[in-house]
């Protein structure tokens, strides 16, 4: 364990330095959303695809990972839906509820992962969020829109929007090359490891950026239940599909990892566009990073 904590430390030093420079003011609002558009369009999608097209995964059980990572998911989606029903739910409440419950902040598991499991680790948590994120955004995106007067999108539509991600764009170019047996030449792949190398302390600040203290009141009630099936239930469903399919332990250590990881801020972006409880979705990302600091060592202290 302190071993385990004195890897995670720098990841959560991070993000507190970021609330704190953004709190302090040193620099403008405005080089936060410079910075988080950066990460997202440009700096992530080039780690993802060095890491994926450039690392041998054959020795680990990569597809028992991604199933038991998914199913877990979803398991937990159906709940949410039972609980709904025989609590009655508000709907945008729901939304909040559910992002919370399902989506990951990759910046956190993929700087993590190397100091816990090397750099075979980075690559496993690539892959995780190969498996988890469009299956978590198709989930969000059909609940919120159903939300609106024309009821849940079309297959056409949800298409249309995963085919816009960089980050999903960036999962396929890179699994495709690796499957495919090409790799990423040698020049493009320093390229796109050197600009990789931004990506995980500049959006670990923007993380810290991003947290609101002010909003942590607000529907505890909602934001704990949240909180526990993302922090907890995940982790411990991730684990025990891992240990019925004998995933080797380095693989089912990253899977934990992932699946522990608090929720990602554009929950918060797609709750204001779509009409979702933004205020709460707010209150959930801000507390499931504090949370994270204890449940992810526990997690993986317990089940890694």
């Amino acid at each position: 364990m302190p071993t385990m904590l004195s890897a995670l430390a720098p990841v959560f030093a991070l993000i507190i330095l970021g609330y704190g420079l953004k709190r302090a003011r040193v620099f403008p609002d405005s080089l936060w959303d410079g910075i988080e558009a950066l990460v997202y369009w440009l700096l992530l999608p080039s780690l993802l695809v060095a890491k994926l097209g450039t690392t041998d995964l054959s020795e680990f059980d990569v597809l028992p990972m991604a199933g038991s990572m998914a199913g877990a998911t979803v398991m937990v989606v159906l709940a949410l839906m039972v609980v709904r029903k025989i609590v009655g739910i508000d709907g945008p409440v729901h939304t909040s509820i559910l992002q919370g419950a399902v989506r990951q902040n990759s910046y956190i598991g993929l700087a993590a992962a190397v100091p816990l499991y090397g750099a075979s680790g980075q690559a496993l948590a690539a892959v995780g969020i190969a498996a988890v994120i469009p299956l978590v955004n198709v989930i969000s995106m059909w609940s919120l829109a159903s939300l609106g007067p024309s009821g849940p999108p079309g297959v056409a539509v949800i298409l249309k929007r995963l085919a816009k991600s960089p980050i999903i764009i960036a999962c396929a170019i890179g699994l495709g090359a690796n499957f495919a047996g090409t790799g990423i030449h040698e020049l493009p792949a320093k390229t796109l490891d050197l600009l990789g190398r931004g990506a995980l302390p500049l959006g670990l600040l923007a993380v810290g950026a991003g947290l609101d203290f002010g909003v942590v009141k607000r529907s505890p009630v909602a934001l704990l239940f949240s909180n526990c099936l993302k922090l907890m239930a995940i982790p411990l469903l991730t684990a025990w599909l891992c240990h019925l399919q004998d995933v080797d332990p380095t693989t089912t250590g990253v899977a934990i990892l992932f699946a522990s990881l608090p929720s990602s801020a554009s929950s918060y972006v797609m709750a204001r566009q779509f009409g979702g409880d933004h205020e709460l979705m707010a209150a959930i990302l801000t507390t499931q990073v504090m949370m994270a600091a204890v449940t992810i060592p526990l997690m993986l202290g317990l089940f890694g």
